[in-house]
């Protein structure tokens, strides 16, 4: 009555890799989910050398990373629709949700710098802002690239959520999904048709993360030895 079978879902999915349509709502989704990431990952990696560079700012900031993390992201879907409007709602969402993500690994890699090292950056000179870009920040690597990816998946779900809320008229996986839903309640083939769509490209860049954390690893490891 209420999930439908794989096969015939599978036969929907494949039905709906064969229309353009599909392409352009996996384009917009992630053209939307992309801005909304960069736009955090720029905030939390000013602010997090900040944070990592000041006590006081870090303590000050505290409260504010932890109300993000324990609010509903459902409930600022609202919010940001008043704000913003339908079609920029999803992305300020994923940016809310991945900053603090980010901002915790680009604030933890750099405080894990180790001090020897930074101590001499100053002995030759080097101001604090050569300091963190050139010494701290690439030392920071693994924690930042750990926290881009965590947040990068994190982000595309996301954005479908705040598509399927928003039930916007814009291109998107989360709004077509809305409207088959709304088109023909009863059938829930479509729905777990392009949600289904959605776990593929959800596999995919899961895979993609995970084999760069890989690289990134063993890139470490030969430039160690």
């Amino acid at each position: 009555m209420v999930f439908p079978g794989p096969i015939e879902t599978l036969k929907y999915a494949a039905y709906l890799l064969g229309k353009s349509y599909t392409y352009r709502c996996i384009a917009f989704t992630m053209e939307r989910m992309l801005t909304g990431f960069l736009i955090s990952f720029a905030a939390a990696l000013i602010f997090g050398m900040i944070g990592a560079n000041s006590e006081f700012i870090e303590e000050m900031f505290k409260p504010f990373i932890i109300t993000l993390r324990a609010i509903p992201t459902a409930s600022l879907v609202y919010l940001f629709i008043i704000i913003a409007g339908l079609k920029n709602a999803p992305m300020l969402l994923v940016v809310l949700v991945c900053f603090p993500i980010i901002y915790e690994g680009v604030k933890d890699g750099i405080k894990n710098v180790p001090a020897g090292i930074a101590s001499a950056a100053k002995v030759d000179g080097a101001s604090l802002l050569e300091e963190n870009f050139r010494v701290r920040l690439p030392l920071s690597f693994p924690y930042i690239i750990v926290a881009m990816v965590t947040s990068f998946s994190l982000s595309f779900k996301i954005e479908i959520m705040a598509e399927v809320i928003t039930g916007s008229t814009n291109a998107g996986l989360g709004s077509a999904i809305a409207g088959v839903r709304s088109s023909d309640p009863t059938n829930m083939v479509p729905v777990f048709g392009y949600s289904l769509i959605a776990v593929a490209v959800m596999l995919v860049i899961d895979h993609l993360g995970s084999l760069l954390i890989d690289r990134f690893q063993k890139y470490n490891v030969l430039k160690d030895e």
